[in-house]
């Protein structure tokens, strides 16, 4: 079976846009052989485990799958054109096949061909942390004067990009992109392919460090996705970002809650870690929290106004987004509050949950779970040294470690007791129960490989319960098979 990026693709609706004759034109650059056809495919599709009826298959060759072993069961379920990069596949009678050099090159080119027919306008969202807070601001904003297709789930790589882009319908007035990146050069070809009339950088931090080798290397990532555009937005607490757009993009501007080209006049966050910012005499309450989150609903503000949303609209909208799941997920269990910002974790996003911890939890115990941020290659020990000294200088009651971060507490913890230490979730929950208040507030922040996550029944059993007792008959065994490594 295919499993040729991100599974449950964006719908896309049946249409006969995909004439044998576009694909032709789309896929000229990359063709080595195509075939007459006057047939007209319903989409595009790269998964064989969900073909709608007369897809054009596009066969993805990845590490760990090759997509051209699977033609047949692709054919069977309903492909009625095959693209290919092996001259040597021979299709059932009547099922056209484009051969090209490489098929996901290919199926950008087709996203890119896609995109021009549409014609409308294209925010690209890129950056080390906040992206998919701050397209979902952008939906949210936007949503209130225009026709919104957006990113879905993790769709924002060279897979997902052009899935998000095939399900573009007609109707909409703007796409809102997400673009992600854990390989130097992958913004370029992402950037190639949506052609966005604005990008908006989120932040720039310590990520993917295996392949951007330092920080310089992630900016220098990240700025590839301005080059060209029309306008980048950039945050104005990060200076270096909007000097290194000028001369890359037309026209940056920078915005922020203190500072920028747009500015909030006052802000302000409350006890529960939900903020508010005054922006043109219009107030604007975000439902995601933490100062971070205030900087991301500042971007968004400032492309609505590029756009002619009225700033008052723009506000209405926001406060109605939808908040991603386990990204600053705010839940009340009883006397106790759980914090779930498991989904993902780099130096940058760590340090702004550590600050909304502080902020949020004082006058309570305030407990971090912390664990391991993967792929910062041979500047991990002192990155996960750093925010483990960051965690503690925030004056955090317990700071609890898995993985990489046990190790680091280890190395730093001060003899007072504040820093637990554990081989896995398991054991370190059973350290960590019997010292939590009743009214705790506990965050759980680390990459996906942690899976941190598995805290959420025996933390939700245990303030069921009053928050009394210790780890014996707190929850089910947290014990699963090993999670996979990406960041």
């Amino acid at each position: 079976m295919s499993a040729a990026g991100p599974s449950a693709a964006p719908r896309q609706e049946a249409t006969t846009f995909w004439t044998g004759a576009r694909v032709a034109e789309a896929l000229r650059e990359r063709r080595r052989s195509v075939p007459n056809t006057d047939l007209v495919f319903t989409g595009i599709a790269t998964d064989t485990r969900a073909i709608p009826p007369g897809s054009l298959f596009v066969a993805l060759k990845g590490e760990r799958f090759d997509a051209h072993e699977f033609l047949a069961d692709a054919v069977a379920k309903g492909a009625a054109g095959l693209v290919v990069s092996r001259a040597d596949i021979a299709a059932p009678p009547g099922v056209p096949v484009f051969i090209v050099d490489d098929t996901l090159q290919a199926l950008g080119d087709l996203a890119r061909f896609r995109r021009r027919a549409w014609g409308g306008r294209v925010i690209g969202v890129l950056g080390a942390n906040g992206k998919t807070s701050t397209k979902e601001l952008l939906r949210a904003a936007l949503g209130q004067k225009l026709q919104v297709h957006a990113t879905e789930g993790n769709f924002n790589n060279l897979v997902g990009v052009p899935l998000t882009l095939f399900a573009l319908p007609d109707r909409a007035d703007v796409a809102v992109i997400e673009m992600g990146t854990n390989t130097p050069g992958e913004i370029a070809r992402l950037r190639a392919i949506v052609e966005p009339d604005i990008s908006v950088i989120t932040s720039i931090a310590e990520e993917h460090l295996e392949g951007f080798g330092d920080i310089a290397g992630v900016l220098e990532e990240e700025l590839a996705g301005v080059v060209g555009v029309k306008t980048a937005v950039v945050p104005a607490s990060q200076p270096e970002v909007g000097e290194g757009a000028r001369g890359k993009a037309a026209h940056v501007v920078s915005a922020g809650i203190e500072e920028g080209d747009l500015h909030a006049t006052r802000w302000g966050v409350e006890p529960d870690g939900l903020g508010w910012l005054e922006v043109a005499g219009v107030e604007v309450r975000p439902p995601a929290r933490g100062v971070h989150n205030l900087r991301n609903a500042m971007l968004a503000l400032a492309v609505a106004r590029e756009l002619g949303i009225p700033m008052a609209d723009a506000a209405r909208g926001i406060a109605g987004m939808r908040v991603p799941p386990m990204r600053v997920n705010w839940e009340q269990l009883g006397a106790a509050t759980l914090i779930n910002d498991a989904y993902n974790a780099n130096p940058g996003s760590v340090r702004a949950a550590l600050e909304l911890l502080a902020q949020a939890g004082k006058g309570r115990q305030r407990v971090a779970v912390l664990g391991s941020m993967l792929e910062l290659g041979t500047h991990a020990d002192r990155l996960h040294r750093e925010v483990a000294e960051t965690a503690l200088q925030h004056g955090i009651e317990i700071v609890a470690g898995v993985g990489d971060m046990a190790h680091a507490l280890e190395k730093i913890g001060p003899a007072d007791g504040r820093t637990i230490t554990a081989p896995d979730v398991d054991a370190l929950w059973a350290a960590l129960a019997p010292r939590l208040s009743p009214d705790a507030v506990i965050l759980l922040k680390g990459s996906r490989g942690a899976r941190l996550e598995r805290l959420v029944p025996p933390i939700t059993a245990w303030a069921a319960a009053g928050g009394a007792g210790d780890a014996t008959g707190a929850g089910p065994s947290l014990s699963s098979p090993a999670a996979p490594s990406s960041h």
